[in-house]
């Protein structure tokens, strides 16, 4: 009796089911999209693909200090090792937007949010990223992390449960964002303001400052 009845409930169950429709669905209208992940498309979508440009950005640094130009290993490596990172980053960001149901177009950064016309003193187009000296790199370099950093705290704010009414939040997206992209940002902020003010004692001495330089650079060879 007991399972006639369960049996009973279960058609009754599928009844209600199809009385929702579902079935009756066009398929296009199944999607992984859920939460608050909507909100933070746009966003989400300027951020990758400005993490594109700043591995491409990082890459033409890192040439300016290999040995056809400058001979600095060190920051060639360091700067070379910063534009995979970005390369990852921007991998992962696609991936991560696929799985919960977004599409993604690398179709460039607009100028409002490039981040070099942001930096270096003025000085814009890819061109300036080869005139730099090695103490010059450096702050473009904490400048560029920093700006980023600030972007994606903004994005996580926006999906906070915090924010506005709530429709927007989203903790996997700010789970995401915490795990890796904002970890590795502190870091390398912390890093880089700590290779600025060692370069900067350097050259103030200025009877070592050359040999201070390369001295440096060799440090940076092996750190990094």
């Amino acid at each position: 009796m007991k399972f006639i009845l369960l049996s009973v409930a279960f058609l009754a169950t599928l009844g209600l089911i199809s009385g929702n429709d579902i079935n009756g669905k066009d398929v296009s209208e199944f999607t992984s999209l859920f939460s608050g992940v909507s909100h933070a498309k746009a966003n989400l979508q300027t951020f990758t693909n400005q993490q594109l440009e700043k591995s491409f950005d990082f890459l033409l640094l890192s040439f300016t200090f290999d040995k056809y130009e400058l001979d600095r290993p060190g920051l060639e490596k360091l700067y070379r090792k910063i534009s995979d990172k970005a390369w990852e980053d921007t991998v992962g960001l696609v991936k991560y937007q696929s799985k919960r149901g977004l599409t993604v177009e690398l179709n460039g950064v607009h100028n409002d949010s490039r981040v070099v016309g942001r930096l270096n003193e003025g000085k814009v187009g890819k061109a300036s990223l080869l005139d730099s000296d090695e103490l010059s790199s450096l702050k473009l370099a904490l400048g560029y992390e920093k700006i980023l950093a600030t972007e994606s705290h903004r994005i996580h704010q926006s999906i906070s449960h915090a924010h506005g009414d709530g429709s927007a939040y989203d903790p996997d997206v700010a789970h995401y964002l915490d795990e890796e992209i904002i970890e590795y940002q502190s870091g390398i902020v912390r890093k880089l303001t700590g290779y600025i003010h060692n370069l900067h004692s350097i050259i103030e001495e200025a009877n070592t400052k050359d040999m201070g330089i390369h001295l440096f650079d060799q440090y940076l060879e092996k750190a990094e």
